[in-house]
């Protein structure tokens, strides 16, 4: 109740209560949680996309450093003095990295060896139904032989609007792939 300038109390009529229509159009307290809720799913997917394709990159930046490094001991005679098979190189690549988890048991090696370049094709590396062939060749040569080392990841995608652009696997998944030709040095043969 309010008072007059007389001091005399005087009744306070309640304004008429505006219908439900027009109370809920003219609230806006909830705008900026739809605005937010319309933008955040594409905001955060592009947001995961971003750091996935970043990921893919770095790890396939690691395999090509770590295919290189496997590369120059075979190149350098190391690796056949000390009587490299396929999961010793393997290893060998796999301590040199660290994105590629699992490296051990997703990495797949081909290595070709021959007099010249021109006796060497690149190997198949999906079979017809985009699936990873296991049929490589390991051969690490001998000196003053011409040498491709080719080395394959299987990336686990995990967006979905990565994994429809950026897969290349049946599966979903992307194959990271690093390779290196070179001729090996006039090393001694064992």
């Amino acid at each position: 109740m309010g008072t007059t300038d007389t001091g005399m109390a005087r009744r306070v009529r309640p304004a008429a209560r505006p219908s439900l229509i027009k109370r809920l159009r003219s609230d806006r307290r909830g705008a900026t949680l739809i605005e937010f809720a319309l933008v955040a799913i594409p905001f955060f997917m592009l947001l995961f996309g971003i750091f996935e394709v970043g990921f893919v990159y770095w790890g396939t930046l690691e395999l090509e450093n770590a295919t290189d490094d496997a590369a120059r001991m075979i190149r350098t005679g190391q690796a056949q003095a000390g009587n490299y098979d396929e999961t010793k190189l393997k290893q060998e690549i796999c301590d040199r990295v660290s994105l590629l988890v699992g490296c051990t048991s997703k990495l797949r090696v081909d290595v070709q060896s021959a007099i010249d370049i021109s006796g060497m094709t690149a190997p198949a590396l999906l079979d017809g139904d985009g699936n990873l062939n296991n049929n490589f060749s390991f051969n690490l040569g001998a000196g003053e032989q011409v040498v491709m080392l080719t080395s394959f990841y299987e990336w686990p995608l995990m967006t979905i609007l990565t994994s429809n652009s950026l897969s290349n696997m049946s599966s979903g998944n992307r194959l990271l792939r690093a390779s290196a030709a070179f001729r090996n040095e006039p090393f001694p043969e064992n």
